[in-house]
């Protein structure tokens, strides 16, 4: 098979494709859920030792290239055809249960080791965002849907520890959240009337992030907050089904 015959073979694929995609009648309310995996906006924190003398705090990153890509689930809702809201988010809770140490015999060669305590730890940390954009048709090949619009997000992490130790004043926290505000736009290719494929892409972002420390009761908090400026960056691929 010549190069001709591959390219005349793939344009007639896309051509059915096309009006594959376009048979049925538009619904004015159309609902989707599509598996995502790109750039990720996960929030966590550990929190310090309670034991220490001084301490000191950075606000975490929040740029999306020092984190590696996730995987995550997208709700969608296509209004009139041409207005697209999404919704996504996470949550994670964690508990890990603390213990007493059990004092040993000594120090010396042959003596019984003394084990620490445990630590209790609980950590909780979520997401969300949403997306509201504008989906543009193409004539010339509707299975092809452009989009353009703006997303709101936000994380939220919290971890707290605390040891059976009396040198450990009381429980230590950790806080970090994020706000942010992004000029989106993208594309949906439509393998069927109800199955798409699609990439989208941060035409510019800002990200606000706050990381707060309370290392023992009754101290201040020692905080720390970043500003995160982006362009063209934080890629997305998705593979839903509409209904």
């Amino acid at each position: 098979m010549n190069i001709n015959r591959i390219f005349a073979f793939a344009a007639a694929m896309l051509v059915g494709v096309s009006v594959l995609a376009q048979e049925g009648p538009v619904k004015p309310v159309r609902v989707g859920v599509s598996v995502t995996v790109g750039s990720n906006a996960y929030a966590g924190i550990s929190a310090l030792p309670g034991t220490l003398a001084s301490y000191e705090s950075a606000a975490l990153p929040t740029n999306w290239m020092d984190k590696a890509p996730a995987f995550g689930i997208e709700g969608s809702l296509i209004l009139a055809d041409h207005w697209k809201l999404d919704l996504g988010g996470a949550f994670n809770f964690g508990y890990n249960p603390g213990y007493p140490g059990v004092e040993g015999t000594g120090t010396q060669m042959g003596d019984i080791p003394t084990y620490e305590p445990v630590i209790l730890q609980q950590s909780v940390s979520y997401q969300v965002y949403l997306a509201g954009s504008y989906y543009f048709r193409i004539p010339m090949v509707p299975a092809v849907r452009p989009s353009v619009g703006l997303r709101l997000g936000a994380t939220y992490a919290n971890n707290q520890q605390r040891k059976d130790v009396e040198e450990w004043m009381g429980t230590s926290v950790g806080e970090n959240y994020t706000l942010g505000a992004s000029v989106i736009a993208g594309f949906d290719y439509y393998f069927s009337r109800n199955f798409f494929a699609g990439v989208g892409v941060d035409l510019f972002r800002y990200v606000y992030g706050v990381t707060a420390q309370r290392p023992q009761e009754g101290l201040g908090v020692l905080g720390a907050d970043s500003h995160n400026f982006g362009f063209l960056g934080a890629p997305k691929i998705k593979i839903g089904f509409m209904f």
